[in-house]
């Protein structure tokens, strides 16, 4: 389940539960502390691979083993790999952010950020 191949909204199901992706993981220097590769975080972010995070749309079980099935692919197809882009990387993407930001089930801390962002680039417009 690469960052290329999910995206923003898409739905699963995880075991007994139901889960939604809502952002892409931004990482931290915790990484760094764990793993003692101080180069570990940068490239993680260069790459854009990160890792998602995602809400809980209907609570149930999860086991280490429970199957993982997708139930519905966003229409919008915004991947987490795209959105990883263009939080980190083409933070002045103006099209790019409208894109991220018109999938509703992006999640609040990434909406803000984005929203902000965008405010300012076209208050300098």
């Amino acid at each position: 389940m690469l960052e290329k191949d999910i995206c923003i909204g898409d739905i699963f199901r995880l075991g007994d539960a139901v889960i939604q992706i809502t952002q892409g993981r931004i990482p931290c220097s915790t990484i760094t502390k764990r793993t003692n590769n101080p180069s570990l975080l940068k490239r993680m972010v260069q790459t854009g691979y990160t890792g998602y995070l995602c809400r809980v749309l209907e609570d149930g079980i999860v086991r280490k083993d429970s199957v993982i099935t997708l139930l519905e692919s966003h229409p919008k197809q915004v991947s987490i790999l795209y959105g990883n882009e263009i939080y980190f990387h083409r933070t002045k993407d103006i099209e790019g952010i409208k894109r991220v930001l018109d999938v509703h089930e992006l999640a609040n801390e990434w909406r803000e950020t984005l929203v902000n962002r965008l405010n300012k680039l076209t208050t300098l417009v």
